[in-house]
């Protein structure tokens, strides 16, 4: 599942464009009534709307227009001897400064906005957050943990639980391995089972020398797998050993409590499995 391309955009930039254009289009009108004095001759005036042009133009990429309007008036303000061919410089600067604030307004209107909650900001921001000791041990996982945190950012929250799952699934198969599971096909139903057996249901002095070793991780493991299917009860079934998504209806809170407990058993997994 591949997320749709989200360009970011600062609505300030905008905001911020467009209130200096008007505030700078408003002085060099006032040029109109001193008949004695030359727009073009103010480089103070004509420097400060050639830094908020190139400050607008860096936020254009999406809107083409704006950025040719933006563009062509720099490329006016960086060649005095085009400026200094025009007949009525205060109407040639006005018009410039016109053209970019209507391409500008009609461009934003041809395009469709969400607001990120700065709650969710950071899971779109640093979706790889907390997930450090995971992924680098499980690379494999990284575009799972990228996807889920994003999606969870953008509300989609059974698309979130989906790649959570599958960032499991990717960590069941090392651990099914250590765990020196008889299951061609090990999941998560052969994985907790044999968890069980060797936690729950063999004493300690049977264990083998390997799995004594590292009692204390086959315990945290067998823990975190009991959370985890709490956290996920009656939404993901574990039939026949896979994970697979029962229902679409996920709430925020209850994705959140299955992405902290995956990434708590991928942690386990990665900084603790021999």
């Amino acid at each position: 599942m591949n997320l749709l391309e989200i360009l970011r955009c600062h609505a300030e930039a905008y905001v911020s464009g467009a209130q200096t254009l008007n505030l700078i289009s408003a002085l060099v009108a006032d040029y109109a009534n001193r008949s004695a004095e030359d727009v073009r001759k103010d480089e103070g005036l004509l420097g400060r709307l050639r830094w908020h042009a190139i400050e607008l133009s860096k936020h254009c990429d999406h809107l083409p227009m704006t950025e040719k309007a933006v563009r062509k008036l720099i490329s006016y303000l960086n060649k005095p001897e085009i400026m200094a061919s025009w007949t009525h410089p205060v109407l040639n600067l006005q018009s410039s400064i016109a053209e970019i604030q209507n391409r500008l307004t009609d461009e934003l209107s041809l395009n469709l906005f969400f607001r990120l909650p700065q709650d969710k900001k950071r899971h779109f921001d640093e979706p790889l957050k907390g997930w450090e000791e995971a992924t680098k041990r499980f690379p494999v996982i990284i575009s799972n943990v990228e996807e889920m945190s994003k999606c969870f950012a953008l509300s989609r929250y059974a698309a979130a639980v989906f790649h959570a799952v599958r960032a499991i699934e990717s960590g069941l198969i090392p651990l099914g391995t250590f765990l020196e599971v008889n299951d061609p096909h090990s999941g998560w139903t052969s994985v907790t089972s044999k968890l069980a057996v060797l936690v729950v249901k063999t004493k300690y002095t049977d264990l083998p020398q390997k799995f004594q070793g590292c009692f204390p991780f086959l315990e945290q493991m067998h823990g975190v797998t009991e959370a985890l299917k709490s956290a996920w009860r009656n939404k993901i079934s574990h039939a026949q050993g896979s994970l697979t998504l029962m229902t679409e209806d996920f709430t925020p809170d209850v994705a959140e409590e299955i992405m902290i407990a995956s990434r708590s058993f991928m942690r386990r997994l990665a900084t603790e499995m021999p």
